[in-house]
C-alpha cells in the first residue's frame, strides 16, 4: 500500500472539517496514513482503520515544533503529502506528490476549498470513525439510560458564540413537546473547562433529569452522537462532530459566518442572529476573547422553528 503524510489541524473543529478529505486520499491512493495535528485532535483519528501512527504537535516558541516533526518523518519516503498546514517541512522530506492547502484561501466554505485538492473530485464530507469499543465506552458514559437522546452542545471557545444559557431552558422545555422528541433524555455535551455552563442548567432544569456530560473525551462523544436523534448547538468543533456522525445537526451562529463554517451533511442546518459577523462585531474596542455573548438575538422561536423545518427534512 501506498504511504500517505496528512498534515492537519490543531483545532477541533478544522480538524473533523478534513476528515472527509483524508478519508477520499486514502481511499483514491489505497494508502495508509501518518496524521500530524495537534493534541485536542488527535483522538478523532484513533478508530481509522487506515491510520498507522499520529504526531502529536507539541508547540514551541519560533515554530521549533516542526523541526521535532522533521525529526520523525523525515526518513520515510512518502507516496503521498497532504498539507493543509502549508509548512515549509514538507519540502525537506522526500515525496512523490505534494497536496497543499494554501493558507491564504479563497472566503468559501472550508468544505468547498478542502474539495480543491480532492483526487476523486467530490465534495469531501467529513465522517467519523467509531469503533465497538468506544461505542462500548459510550454506553457506560450514558449509565444505562434508555434513549432516545437529545445532544445539546450548549459551550463554545469563545463567550461571544454561546446562546444565553436561559434560552436553552426554554428551548430545551419546548422541544421536549416536539412529537418527534417527546420522552427524549437530554445530554449535555461540551469540552473540559466547560462545565459550569452545564451545571448552571442542570440548576435551572430541575424538573428534566439531564445527563451531563461536559467534560468526557471526543470519541466517547462523537459516538454519543451517533445514538442521538438530533444535536442543538453553538458554532463548536463538537457541532461539526456531530454532523460528521450524519445525525441531524443544528449549529447556532452569529459573531462566527455560516458561510465558510457551517455544519456539513445532508442532515446539517443551521440559524444564525439577524445581524451578520461583520455587523455584531462593528463595535468599539471589540475583543472576541473577552465580549460577552453576541447571539441574544436569535430567538428561542426562531431555533426551534428551525429545530421543527430539521426534523421535516429528514422524515
Amino acid at each position: 500500500m501506498n504511504k500517505l503524510l496528512f498534515i492537519g489541524n490543531t483545532r477541533l473543529g478544522d480538524a473533523v472539517m478534513s476528515t472527509g478529505l483524508l478519508n477520499d486520499l486514502a481511499n483514491y491512493y489505497n494508502a495508509k496514513a501518518t496524521i500530524v495535528c495537534g493534541k485536542v485532535a488527535a483522538p478523532l483519528f484513533e478508530d481509522c482503520p487506515f491510520v498507522e501512527d499520529i504526531i502529536k504537535i507539541s508547540k514551541k516558541k519560533y515554530s521549533l515544533h516542526w523541526v521535532d516533526i522533521w525529526k520523525k518523518i523525515r526518513l520515510n519516503k512518502w507516496d503521498i503529502i497532504c498539507d493543509l498546514r502549508s509548512t515549509p517541512v514538507i519540502w525537506f522530506v522526500k515525496a512523490k506528490k505534494r497536496i497543499v492547502l494554501r493558507s491564504s484561501g479563497d472566503k468559501i466554505h472550508r468544505i468547498k476549498r478542502l474539495a480543491k485538492l480532492n483526487p476523486s473530485g467530490k465534495m469531501p464530507i467529513p465522517k467519523i470513525w467509531i469503533s465497538k469499543e468506544t461505542l462500548s465506552d459510550a454506553k457506560k458514559y450514558l449509565n444505562n439510560y434508555p434513549g432516545p437522546y437529545i445532544s445539546i452542545g450548549p459551550t463554545a471557545n469563545w463567550a461571544a458564540k454561546v446562546w444565553p444559557t436561559d434560552n436553552f431552558v426554554s428551548l430545551i422545555n419546548r422541544i421536549l413537546n416536539i412529537k418527534e422528541l417527546r420522552d427524549s433524555k437530554v445530554i449535555l455535551v461540551g469540552g473540559p473547562g466547560e462545565e459550569i455552563i452545564g451545571e448552571e442548567l442542570c440548576k435551572k432544569l430541575t424538573d428534566i433529569e439531564l445527563i451531563n456530560l461536559i467534560g468526557i473525551p471526543i470519541l466517547p462523544t462523537a459516538a454519543i452522537f451517533s445514538l442521538s436523534k438530533i444535536f442543538i448547538g453553538n458554532d463548536s468543533g463538537l457541532m461539526h462532530l456531530s454532523a460528521a456522525t450524519g445525525i441531524p445537526t443544528l449549529g447556532l451562529f452569529g459573531p462566527t459566518d455560516d458561510k465558510l463554517y457551517s455544519p456539513t451533511g445532508k442532515n446539517a442546518l443551521f440559524i444564525r442572529t439577524p445581524k451578520s459577523p461583520q455587523e455584531l462585531m462593528d463595535i468599539p474596542n471589540f475583543n472576541h476573547k473577552t465580549s460577552p455573548s453576541l447571539m441574544g438575538t436569535l430567538t428561542v422561536d426562531m431555533v426551534e422553528n428551525r429545530v421543527k423545518d430539521l426534523l421535516r427534512r429528514i422524515k
